[in-house]
Formats: structure tokens, C-alpha cells, sequence
């Protein structure tokens, strides 16, 4: 096959699925957002396995031996965080944390938008916090801790924890971390996400749980394009 007929077999299919896996099937969009009710009655003691308050101004809770969850911190924070042996930060914000410059805490900026989180990002960040963790204490935030940072909580209480959606979801709308109308973007991809197969995914290796998912489509296309280059180097030799 002539190199340029290579391409054009590559091509039209390429060309597909990019236009499939840009439309974005892996977001799970909604126009509306089931709200669950509260499972907490008026004086009722938190859960004792909610996360514990450390700094309720920061929305600093303590998810567990090496995971806490918090609003944006700044360096005047820093203290607090050595104190809990936090060692990672990871960030959802789209700004970068330069209150970290200077800091012995490595950082990582993982920007989301809480209305297009995917599949995708869940297992990314996942795998990013579970790898962290084996270096020490992991901090995640977002700029309010709300939305993005009470997802991902969600979700790894679910995947790694074995909570409920339902346990996991009360956590986030009653635990503490300010008013659950502001969650709704977390709330309608929690109450549509597959677990199981998010949790299949990361065991598995994959990098999503949609075939389409760009990160697929994108390892599809560096074979494909590794194939072709061996292909014409064949016919050129």
C-alpha cells in the first residue's frame, strides 16, 4: 500500500472517533439534579467515620489517616498542614498554588471544572492520590472545597472506602463543607456514575471507562501512528 493510501485508510477513522470523543460522551450531563434528602435529624451527632474537623474556617477535614480535604490555603496555612503531615497537595482550582513556592510540599495541579468532570478525571485523580499517599499525608482541594473537592471525596470513599452512594453523598451535602445547593454539579455526576466500573478501570490499568474517551482515542492513534511509520520506512527502504 502506497504511503499516502496508508493515510487515508488511518485518516477517515481517526477523524471519527476524534470528532466523537471531542463531543465529550464521557461527561454524564444532566438538566436535572436529583437532590437526596438528609439523613441527619436536628441534633443528631455526625458519623463517626465522616471526616474529622482539623480547621473549620479552612474547610480542613481529615478524611482518613493520609487524606484530608479543604477550601484554597494559602502560606499562612502551611504550618497546619506540617502539623497533620500532609505531604502532597492536590489541586483542582484552575489557578496554580503558588502559596506553595518555596515549600518542601510537592504539588500537583489537576484543574477541573465541577459541570465536565469525566470518567477520566476521576480515575486520573484517584490513581494520583492513592500514589501520593504512599509519600505521606495527601491534601486535596479545590477553591471553596464544595464541588470538585467533595466529588473526588465521594468518589474515593466509594472506590477505595466501599461506601455507599448513598453514605458517600450525605458525607458531602451534610458533613460540613458549607451549603449542598452549591454541590449540585458533584451531585448529578455521583448520582449517575458507575462505580463499579470506575473501580474496574483502575484495577485494570485503563485510563477511562468509555471506549470513546479521548485518552483512549488518543492511545488509539499513537499505534496506529507508530504502525504507519513502520509501514513507510518498509516501503522506503
Amino acid at each position: 500500500m502506497k504511503p499516502r493510501n496508508i493515510l487515508l485508510a488511518t485518516g477517515l477513522p481517526l477523524a471519527l472517533l476524534s470528532i466523537i470523543a471531542l463531543a465529550r460522551p464521557d461527561v454524564l450531563r444532566s438538566d436535572h439534579v436529583d437532590m437526596p434528602a438528609p439523613t441527619l435529624s436536628a441534633g443528631q451527632a455526625r458519623p463517626a467515620n465522616w471526616a474529622t474537623p482539623i480547621d473549620p474556617q479552612l474547610r480542613l477535614y481529615r478524611m482518613g489517616p493520609n487524606l484530608y480535604r479543604s477550601a484554597l490555603p494559602d502560606s499562612g496555612d502551611l504550618s497546619t498542614l506540617h502539623a497533620q503531615g500532609i505531604h502532597t497537595v492536590i489541586n483542582f482550582y484552575q489557578r496554580n498554588d503558588d502559596w506553595l513556592d518555596g515549600s518542601e510540599l510537592t504539588a500537583i495541579h489537576e484543574p477541573l471544572h465541577a459541570d465536565r468532570v469525566t470518567d477520566t478525571d476521576v480515575i486520573r485523580v484517584l490513581r494520583a492520590i492513592r500514589a501520593s499517599q504512599q509519600q505521606g499525608g495527601v491534601l486535596i482541594h479545590c477553591k471553596h472545597g464544595q464541588n470538585r473537592t467533595g466529588l473526588m471525596a465521594a468518589m474515593y470513599r466509594m472506590v477505595f472506602d466501599g461506601w455507599s452512594r448513598e453514605q458517600a453523598l450525605a458525607e458531602m451535602l451534610e458533613g460540613g463543607f458549607g451549603d449542598g445547593e452549591l454541590m449540585t454539579d458533584a451531585v448529578g455526576y455521583l448520582n449517575r456514575v458507575d462505580v463499579a466500573a470506575v473501580r474496574a478501570a483502575i484495577d485494570g490499568g485503563s485510563c477511562s471507562t468509555s471506549v470513546l474517551a479521548l485518552c483512549h482515542v488518543s492511545d488509539w492513534w499513537r499505534h496506529q501512528s507508530s504502525e504507519i511509520d513502520q509501514q513507510v520506512a518498509q516501503l522506503e527502504d
